[in-house]
């Protein structure tokens, strides 16, 4: 009986580090997931913002000289 006990009580301990690990890694996954949708998001707003390259240069441009002026 005791070996048994054991053996189970071994089981159960790993079960336990088992789940929590898949836990932290579903939240890593989950972290990744949130990260791309930005950036997914992101890039659609740039190519529906700026019709040209041209247009994203200025605006670049722009945001570098009055960027570099406040510091």
């Amino acid at each position: 009986m005791d070996t048994t006990n054991a053996v189970i009580a071994i089981i159960d301990r790993f079960q336990s580090i088992y789940e929590w690990f898949l836990r932290i890694l579903g939240n890593v996954v989950d972290l990744f997931e949130r990260f791309k949708e930005f950036i997914l998001k992101l890039v659609e707003y740039v190519i529906d913002t700026f019709s040209s390259e041209e247009d994203a240069q200025a605006f670049l441009k722009n945001y570098l000289d009055n960027e570099h002026s406040f510091i």
